[in-house]
């Protein structure tokens, strides 16, 4: 028996390695970097995980071809083909063939949809790959197609590699994260001299709440004191750009580092400048904004704790679905539906004060706001920005916030529970001795057409914002409904209105019947470095009236 060249395995060595490489180093690095804000842990963390799976994965593949190599050098060959048809298949999968993914922003995908285009890509791209390699099969030499499997391979694995080192350098995501914790202890609590409170409900659309208050006159007697600007405009798309802007009135036209906006947002907004001015304690539940040690202390319930991994073993189940969603073919991507909530299950919070968290969750605010109820203290004046899920994605309430199945829920129960959740925080600040002292804004940072039935351009203009007004001392015998042509631009002003002591019918200049056009910035959170500039010459929710200017923010 003719005795073998162990040089022989150095293509299925160099194959092993560019596999293990793309798919646990290449990819989740590529994706981190790609996404920092969306994940709480820092790149070690990650990058201790992948390092596990490359080597665990490496081995596992090199013992399978020096098994196929010690059986017979045809098995071994045909396993080096068919590990460079999976290297580079799967290279095309996850970086060429992603523009028609679901998006992962918590909504049920029903991949029914996405099943034919999808596993059309799939067979054209694995197709025209393996008849490729079967060629090299054929018309390549034995020791020419090992080595030039080999040569591509780590000639592939080098150029990513040197991309990765170029991402995660350039990305900022070497940088350690500084992580805090907004606490909920002083939530319902409320001072006897003034408060201010701003609660804002994601994604609930006025077109919907119109519906709402038409089937059920009892929400109307809820909110008797309020004020319904029915025709308000928002000013962007999502959540990313809304928020900033409806604390700052300051516009993001993707002309800078989007932290850098997000600084400015505390330090320049009108109205923290107006709320310390007159000695407001400022309190903020929102962990989605931008935050930092310096600016952490303008709130009262901000601290800074420490994050930590609970477990590396169930952190790799998240993270292979994660970059199986991505890479892999399109029936294995059905296995791989991945929710941002599998890696916070793994958040262990460490050096933390006694002290609970605020949930942006509408079902534990409601249920921690009925355990507690609202109580009123001797302290100076406070302002409490309160963000809550609201009607977003996933749809997990029926219309009276019992948690459901979110494959039964929809958009339309969802802001029906939004509603009960704000209802109720209403009557329990009514039943209150704080009732009359406070100024209330209920509002959403965007609309939602896809209630609709809308798609394309018009899903994502989401225009039609949510916004409902109490001033201090402010009594109606029932709702007032404005047709003014109110725009998130005039917020900033009618913050100051308010704290002066005017009623909601009296912060806005614009009026009903008045002519007006109103800015909106429309994008995908998909493609927010890429926002197109719509006016809104009439009503609110009139599609033809949404007129684009042309212009465009980019980068």
């Amino acid at each position: 028996m003719k005795k073998r060249d162990k040089k022989q395995l150095l293509p299925g060595i160099v194959v092993a390695a560019a596999i293990s490489f793309l798919v646990f180093l290449y990819a989740p690095v590529d994706l981190y970097c790609s996404n920092i804000s969306e994940f709480w842990f820092d790149f070690g963390i990650l990058i201790r995980a992948s390092l596990g799976l490359f080597l665990i994965s490496t081995v596992v593949l090199l013992l399978i071809y020096i098994v196929l190599w010690l059986i017979h050098p045809v098995l071994y060959r045909i396993g080096l083909a068919g590990g460079f048809l999976g290297l580079i298949c799967t290279y095309i999968q996850g970086n060429f063939l992603i523009r028609n993914l679901p998006p992962l922003d918590g909504t049920t995908i029903r991949w029914e949809e996405y099943t034919t285009f999808l596993r059309t890509e799939d067979f054209i791209l694995w197709g025209i790959g393996f008849v490729v390699v079967v060629l090299m099969y054929i018309f390549l030499k034995r020791d020419l197609l090992s080595k030039t499997v080999m040569y591509l391979s780590g000639g592939l694995t080098l150029m990513l590699l040197i991309t990765a080192v170029s991402v995660v350098f350039t990305s900022g995501a070497l940088q350690e994260k500084v992580h805090y914790q907004y606490g909920a202890d002083e939530q319902f609590v409320m001072s006897e001299d003034q408060n201010f409170v701003i609660l804002l409900l994601d994604t609930v659309d006025s077109r919907t709440i119109t519906e709402l208050l038409d089937e059920h006159p009892e929400y109307s007697e809820v909110f008797r004191d309020f004020t319904y600007f029915e025709n308000t405009v928002g000013a962007y798309s999502c959540t990313e750009r809304s928020v900033p802007y409806i604390l700052s009135g300051d516009w993001y036209e993707n002309d800078e580092p989007f932290d850098d906006y997000g600084k400015r947002v505390y330090q320049e907004s009108p109205l923290f400048q107006t709320l310390q001015e007159r000695g407001y304690n400022m309190e903020l539940c929102d962990s989605e904004l931008y935050m930092d040690t310096e600016l952490m202390h303008m709130f009262s319930n901000i601290h800074v704790v420490d994050f930590e991994l609970s477990s590396y073993t169930k952190f790799a189940k998240p993270l292979l679905k994660l970059i199986g969603f991505r890479y892999a073919p399109f029936e294995l991507k059905k296995m791989c539906t991945f929710k941002k909530a599998a890696f916070a299950e793994l958040l262990q919070v460490e050096n933390t004060p006694e002290e609970t968290s605020c949930s942006e969750s509408d079902h534990v605010f409601k249920s921690q706001l009925d355990l507690q109820g609202i109580t009123v203290e001797d302290s100076s004046k406070k302002f409490k920005f309160i963000h809550l899920n609201g009607a977003h994605v996933p749809y997990i309430y029926d219309k009276d916030m019992n948690i459901i199945n979110e494959l039964d829920g929809t958009y339309e129960q969802s802001a029906q529970a939004t509603m009960v959740g704000a209802m109720d925080y209403v009557e329990h600040l009514r039943n209150s001795e704080a009732y009359d002292n406070t100024v209330l804004i209920v509002m959403s940072d965007h609309g939602y057409n896809g209630s609709l039935g809308q798609s394309g351009e018009a899903t994502w203009m989401r225009q039609c914002a949510l916004l409902l007004i109490k001033g201090r001392n402010e009594h109606h015998d029932t709702m007032q409904i404005s047709q003014a042509p109110i725009s998130f631009e005039d917020l900033q002003e009618a913050y100051v209105r308010l704290l002066d002591g005017r009623r909601s019918d009296e912060v806005f200049d614009w009026k009903e019947g008045d002519a007006r056009e109103r800015r909106f910035l429309r994008y995908s959170f998909l493609d927010d470095d890429h926002m197109q500039e719509y006016i809104q010459t009439g009503y609110a929710s009139d599609m033809d009236t949404m007129i684009p200017t042309g212009r465009e923010y980019n980068r």
